[in-house]
């Protein structure tokens, strides 16, 4: 994912670590490399640039 992330928005992320799915708010931070998701599973720190767009089939539903 590119950009910001928005701070307001829940995204579902999967974890690259333990492969488990989490609903979240961003962790914003100063740089780039602060914005991200702490995964409640394993607490690795997922970042924003590491998360994949959901596909046009999650996204509709």
């Amino acid at each position: 994912m590119s950009g910001s992330p928005d701070s307001d928005t829940t995204y579902e992320v999967v974890c690259p670590h333990c492969n488990k799915s989490f609903a979240a708010e961003p962790m914003t931070g100063a740089a780039p490399r602060y914005q991200g998701f702490k995964c409640p599973h394993c607490r690795l720190f997922v970042a924003y640039d590491r998360i994949e767009e959901p596909t046009e089939a999650e996204a509709t539903g």
